[in-house]
């Protein structure tokens, strides 16, 4: 009983010695990494702050993390969270061990963009989370009821802080339905709560049962762009008052142009992206109609274009943090923090000129992740091992689904695949060295 209680505390101290190993960008910055959205989050808790784009999930929950004194809670818990689902992501393949758990936590953090988006106070890293906790719940065989809540509840917060996070999830389920059916309800679970939490939270902030009620404009954006829309503005215009009507001649050819500049078509309407949804949804389903290649033909280009850009790049940029998180961090937060944040290396701007590095290095560990986990997926092919399959499986569909969610319905970014690329390197380090005995242990269990 002593050892067992011994062994339980070990494992413990590795998870939490774990999640520690992923915040050293932010330990090197000498503050968490931030971004521009970022004064969305910390401003989301305030008094009838919503956003019409962005869930009302992640800065609640950020909240208790950092209490108006430090974000550095919230990127410790971020790397304590990733810290346990690799835990139980290996526990589901192989008997885990504490020295095992470190070195994986440890390579990982060095050798792929996993710790910048650990470090990084943005939704980001949870899209990984979102394929970790499926898999957990839908292959792993050692869960208690009480962790199953737990990872359930870890899964829905996953999904839920974005949007496209939903469409993840959705791909990772597939997997489980196709090689393990009878725990696809379990895994289903963190999808059902995530989709309360979305249409509950919109119910209250906007007064709609919907998801995502104004999507429609960023699909609209993006269709304008690939140059899908202007023909059917064209067509309808003559018969219809729509506010995008005068802008036939001049739509954007960039989609964040279109999204974002203040004198643009979304922010020229009268009632702002809010009021342009109803006619961008109408829009967008004539745009469908009418032009289901060119659309499908964009959204595979747009898809594969967003796979292969793997890149810290716009991560860890300063662009416009003196205008956002600057202004949040001094209203809300201490003078110390404020401090704090200005002495940082990404808001000196010495921190681009060294990360190329890293950059490089984790794209070199993803290829390699990947054309070694081709091997390990036939390996586990001809030994049956459902569970190995699955994991492969689910971590490249992810990425897929990812690069869908992101590059055809929005725009591809470096950032956005960058987050969950990382993945195709845990399969192999995972499954290095796994000896015989180990597989036909879990063999036996997967079937």
């Amino acid at each position: 009983m002593d050892f067992f209680k011994s062994s339980r505390v070990l494992n413990l101290l590795a998870v939490l010695c774990g999640g520690v190993l992923f915040v050293w960008p932010a330990l090197w910055n000498g503050y968490p990494l931030l971004y521009s959205d970022t004064h969305v989050f910390i401003t989301q808790p305030t008094p009838g702050h919503f956003n019409w784009d962005k869930p009302f999930i992640y800065g609640p929950w950020m909240l208790p993390f950092h209490a108006w004194q430090s974000l550095w809670g919230v990127v410790l818990v971020q790397g304590i969270l990733l810290s346990q689902l690799i835990w139980l992501t290996q526990q589901a393949v192989r008997p885990a061990s504490a020295v095992r758990h470190l070195l994986i936590c440890f390579a990982v953090s060095l050798l792929t963009g996993a710790s910048w988006f650990v470090s990084l106070v943005m939704p980001d890293i949870f899209s990984g989370m979102v394929v970790l906790s499926i898999f957990v719940l839908g292959f792993s065989t050692k869960l208690s009821r009480a962790m199953t809540v737990w990872i359930s509840l870890v899964g829905a917060l996953a999904i839920s802080v974005h949007l496209s996070h939903l469409v993840i999830a959705a791909a990772s389920l597939l997997v489980v339905l196709m090689l393990k059916w009878r725990r696809l309800l379990y895994a289903l679970i963190p999808l059902v709560l995530a989709l309360a939490a979305l249409v509950g939270t919109t119910i209250y902030a906007f007064n709609k049962v919907a998801v995502s009620p104004f999507g429609s404009v960023f699909m609209l954006a993006r269709m304008s762009a690939d140059g899908n829309v202007k023909s059917i503005l064209e067509k309808y215009c003559p018969e219809k008052s729509w506010h995008l009507c005068a802008w036939t001649e001049r739509l954007a050819q960039d989609s964040d142009s279109f999204m974002w500049d203040a004198n643009g078509p979304v922010w020229s309407h009268p009632g702002g992206p809010i009021g342009l949804a109803p006619e961008a949804s109408e829009i967008v389903a004539l745009t469908v109609r009418h032009r289901p290649l060119p659309v499908l033909w964009s959204a595979i280009q747009n898809t594969a274009t967003q796979l292969w850009m793997v890149k810290l790049g716009d991560t860890v940029n300063s662009d416009w943090l003196d205008l956002t998180v600057a202004k949040s961090i001094e209203k809300f937060f201490t003078p110390a923090e404020l401090e704090r944040y200005n002495q940082s290396r990404q808001v000196q701007g010495t921190m681009l000129e060294r990360v190329s590095f890293v950059s490089a290095t984790g794209a070199v560990a993803v290829v390699i992740g990947f054309l070694w986990s081709i091997n390990l997926l036939l390996q586990a092919w001809r030994r049956r091992d459902w569970t190995v399959l699955a994991l492969i499986m689910m971590v490249w569909i992810g990425l897929l689904a990812n690069a869908f969610a992101t590059g055809a319905l929005s725009k591809p970014h470096y950032r956005y695949q960058t987050r969950i690329a990382w993945l195709l390197v845990l399969p192999p380090l995972v499954l290095l060295a796994r000896n015989k005995k180990s597989d036909s242990t879990m063999q036996s269990r997967s079937a």
